[in-house]
């Protein structure tokens, strides 16, 4: 095998070991599926030992596939760093970054800084998808990811970027026909707009002027996993929603929705931008999260 099919048969590996999986390890590198059994092959066959259990319905990795595995890892990111500090001599990075970020956030305090971004490197393709759904950063090839709120369990490190909180709100509408809830109990006996997407989506987490705690059950009849669809559904009068500062400040400013129960905070959290945990970054992933941190960073979005 020659070296450069040996480096592209270790992506191969790479991919398939973080995603455990033949096929997505096709989707992500976009190459037909017999290929990447072809260069898995051809790595098993010159090593003369197996890097993978497989049958016809899933794969396993063997010890040697692991051992095997942090020295493929080591390499190419050092590979990789070193043609991040060549290319920063000429003081244009480039290359394409696949990132992924929440939907709505991506939408309000994302896009609006492409372009910004975009002047300063362009030669940096940027690659976004925008979903609420939670991405696994082993086995999807993101580079980067936006998260709210918990984090989960899967392998990667977290910088934080700025924090926000949810409110309770109706439109006047609504509220003259069902009345306003004096109590947090009271939102037991209204029709409430579920995110489901969120982890606990029908108890919302309120808190009084002590700190203390109290989960409210709530239930109605319409639940949905987009936070804007949420909110267009509350501004016409169909049900209370719990939805961040972000989507609803400006109608509660208008007036167009009411602040509900103003005597308590509605859940805080913060917005981290999340990457691999590997030991070396790539230049232009740097810059991406150096350019997110710099805009967004402390900032309170209320």
């Amino acid at each position: 095998m020659s070296g450069m099919d040996k480096l592209q048969a270790m992506k191969v590996f790479c991919r398939v070991y973080e995603a455990e999986s033949f096929k997505l390890a096709s989707d992500s590198l976009d190459i037909s599926r017999p290929m990447v059994t072809r260069h898995i092959n051809s790595i098993e066959d010159e090593l003369g030992i197996k890097l993978f259990q497989r049958n016809t319905r899933n794969i396993s990795v063997t010890h040697a596939g692991m051992q095997y595995y942090r020295h493929c890892i080591a390499i190419l990111d050092a590979i990789e760093e070193a043609e991040s500090e060549i290319s920063e001599l000429t003081l244009m990075p480039k290359g394409r970054l696949k990132i992924s970020v929440p939907m709505d956030f991506g939408l309000s305090h994302i896009v609006p800084l492409l372009d910004r971004f975009n002047r300063l490197y362009p030669q940096i393709e940027l690659d976004i998808d925008f979903s609420d759904k939670r991405v696994d950063m082993t086995e999807s090839g993101f580079d980067l990811a936006i998260r709210g709120g918990n984090l989960g369990g899967d392998q990667f490190i977290a910088r934080p970027l700025c924090t926000q909180r949810n409110f309770i709100c109706a439109s006047p509408e609504y509220l003259a026909r069902y009345g306003e809830p004096e109590v947090p109990e009271d939102l037991t006996a209204h029709k409430c707009l579920i995110y489901s997407n969120a982890s606990s989506s029908d108890r919302w987490p309120l808190v009084d002027d002590l700190g203390e705690v109290q989960m409210v059950s709530v239930s109605g009849m319409f639940r949905m996993n987009n936070g804007s669809a949420l909110t267009h559904m509350a501004l016409a009068g169909l049900g209370v929603i719990y939805q961040p500062g972000f989507l609803v400040s400006q109608y509660i400013d208008s007036g167009k929705l009411v602040n509900l129960l103003p005597n308590y905070r509605g859940y805080e959290f913060t917005f981290h931008v999340i990457y691999p945990q590997r030991k070396l970054m790539s230049r232009k992933t740097r810059l991406l999260l150096d350019f997110l941190q710099q805009n967004l960073v402390d900032k309170v979005l209320s």
